[in-house]
């Protein structure tokens, strides 16, 4: 019921929405599901939508209190999540790094109790204070995973800042939860991010999902596969963008790893956040910010012959080649620089892409089929677009025009909260389509409600009228969504017809442009590509395997197998005795509980 509903929500909100690598899925058995956190509580909703499995996501204690967002994630069967930076105090006093030391006025360091951390004014890190020397003076922890503050702002003598104190919190009775899920059998959802962002890029990922992994192959001998979702938006944060979710090749736990986790779990959570990490690399397209995102899309559909077509999932695997590439090239001639025929070229098409923001096109509207409509055509493709909107305009600007006003305007007037309250984000894009959603859960229904309400007490409409009329609304207010979409996009099918209003020299000139670029991309393609190895040569998605570092694909006989073998009832008594104790999900004593005895 829920999934439905989300499809439901979501097939309106987006024009589409392709599911790639469904068959990396375990059928059955636990499997964790780690997706990249692009568009906040949109992420959880698609993978729950679009997923065979019925997943329960781990969720921000603070987010379960919120209303719809809570009473969704516990419908979902997701499990609360308290966060220290939820709970984040501003320090007394101001302070700044030397290297590892850190340094205070006004501070107490003295009062700090086991397990809290400091976090500097407009940082995302947090600092563990390793020694406390006085109440002014401390030396940072160099533990794995904490790292020292040596690109703080504040670092060096003098650059003062203030800072944040994030308090411990205890994670056993939620960890105890998740252990007892998977144990029977469940599907868990994590962003092992932490939060929500509009970067290019995967932020640090937290240990969260390895120490849950681990945990479980520990405490009730079940090995977990972990699944990466990449999901990529484009135009995400806009009304009927466009959608492609990513499941990656299962990650299972090696026993180099379980080896490595007898010996030290933070050293072996670290190993296998890095392969979650490498394998969340490979069903993504990252970049180092918007304009070389901008540039990998636009150098892969310049690189792509006009006269073949290729499948979503080849346009994905051509734009991560692409990312790749670009960054091995930046990596190779840091020092040097880049030849000089790269830098031109980059600059090409970077001016190309200029020119059709300018004239507001798209690069496959430059192509000949759509330059060379006669004008007959052109006629009926503005008369067809022009009637199908003047038409769907009428239930559009009743039941859908109010909500997406006042939508819009709250979404954007959120997002200036948030970005001023978060210290990840660059533009707080990825919580409008979120905020947008919510709205429109709430408002729709009250606007619906408002007009049988009207129509009932100022008309002499029979009520059964009015109630078959508001029961229509759902329908007339999707036609009219999905017929404006239609309209729209005859009307930007006219576009480039307007170059020929243009003088001809000035008209030929993007069209001219474009062939030259491809020309010369392919030919230095064949030239510095080989230096690529398998990124050029491979021409399947094996070359993953060896750039990111990812484990060899399992074949269909050893999935099967392992999934067997997670399978199999409990045979002696420890593993029957834990069992039952996951069906009330109280066990009397967690991992971190065993870890303080350990140590």
């Amino acid at each position: 019921m829920t999934k439905t509903f989300f499809h439901s929500i979501l097939s309106i909100f987006f024009s589409s929405m392709e599911v790639l690598g469904r068959q990396n899925i375990p059928t059955h058995g636990p499997v964790i599901f780690t997706g990249n956190h692009m568009n906040q509580f949109v992420d959880g909703a698609v993978i729950v939508a679009t997923n065979p499995r019925r997943v329960g996501f781990l969720v921000a204690e603070k987010s379960m209190q919120k209303p719809l967002i809570g009473d969704f994630a516990r419908a979902c069967g997701s499990i609360p999540v308290a966060r220290p930076q939820d709970k984040a105090k501003q320090g007394p006093g101001k302070i700044y790094f030397d290297n590892l030391r850190i340094v205070g006025e006004g501070t107490m360091f003295t009062k700090l109790v086991k397990g809290d951390k400091i976090r500097p004014a407009k940082s995302a890190d947090v600092y563990r204070i390793a020694t406390v020397l006085s109440d002014t003076e401390g030396i940072l922890a160099e533990d794995m995973g904490d790292g020292a503050p040596l690109k703080e702002h504040c670092q060096g003598e003098g650059n003062w800042c203030t800072y944040e104190i994030m308090g411990h919190v205890d994670q056993s009775g939620m960890f105890s939860k998740v252990h007892a899920a998977l144990a029977n059998g469940q599907c868990i959802g994590i962003f092992p991010e932490g939060g929500s962002h509009d970067n290019t890029d995967l932020l640090p990922l937290k240990a969260g999902v390895a120490a849950i992994a681990l945990g479980t192959q520990e405490k009730y001998d079940v090995k977990v596969p972990i699944v990466p979702v990449g999901l990529t938006y484009f135009r995400g944060h806009r009304f009927r963008g466009r959608l492609v979710v990513e499941f990656g090749e299962p990650i299972y736990i090696t026993r180099e790893i379980s080896a490595k986790y007898e010996e030290s779990k933070k050293l072996a959570y670290h190993a296998l956040l890095q392969q979650v990490e490498n394998g969340m690399r490979s069903v993504i397209v990252t970049a180092h910010d918007y304009n070389d995102l901008k540039m990998v899309h636009t150098v892969r559909r310049l690189y792509q012959r006009s006269s073949t077509s290729m499948s979503t999932k080849q346009k994905q695997d051509l734009a991560r080649r692409w990312s790749e590439a670009y960054k091995m090239l930046k990596e190779r001639y840091k020092d040097t620089g880049m030849p000089e025929e790269i830098t031109a070229l980059i600059d090409k098409i970077r001016a190309y892409q200029d020119a059709l923001d300018k004239w507001g096109l798209r690069d496959y509207q430059l192509q000949h089929t759509h330059l060379q409509l006669s004008y007959s055509k052109m006629l009926y493709i503005f008369l067809h677009g022009l009637v199908i909107l003047s038409l769907a305009s009428i239930p559009s600007l009743i039941l859908n025009f109010p909500v997406g006003i006042a939508a819009n305007y709250w979404a954007y007037r959120e997002a200036k909260k948030d970005l001023k309250a978060s210290r990840v984000k660059l533009a707080a894009r990825d919580v409008l389509l979120s905020k947008k959603i919510l709205f429109s859960l709430a408002a729709v229904p009250i606007l619906w409600v408002s007009y049988a309400l009207i129509a009932f007490l100022f008309t002499s409409l029979e009520t059964r009228t009015i109630i078959v009329l508001f029961l229509c609304c759902p329908v007339f207010s999707y036609i009219g969504v999905m017929a404006v979409e239609a309209s729209i996009v005859d009307l930007k099918d006219l576009r480039p017809a307007f170059l020929r209003l243009l003088p001809k020299q000035q008209a030929e000139a993007l069209p001219a442009q474009r062939i030259a670029i491809h020309k010369e991309l392919r030919a230095l393609v064949k030239k510095y590509g080989p230096s690529f190895g398998p990124l050029y040569y491979d021409k399947t998605d094996a070359w993953e395997v060896s750039h990111f570092g990812l484990p060899p694909p399992a074949s269909p006989e050893e999935t099967v197998a392992k999934q067997s073998k997670e399978l199999q009832p409990p045979t002696n008594a420890d593993q029957i005795a834990s069992s039952i104790a996951t069906t009330f999900c109280d066990e009397d004593e967690t991992v971190l509980e065993k870890q303080k005895k350990e140590n």
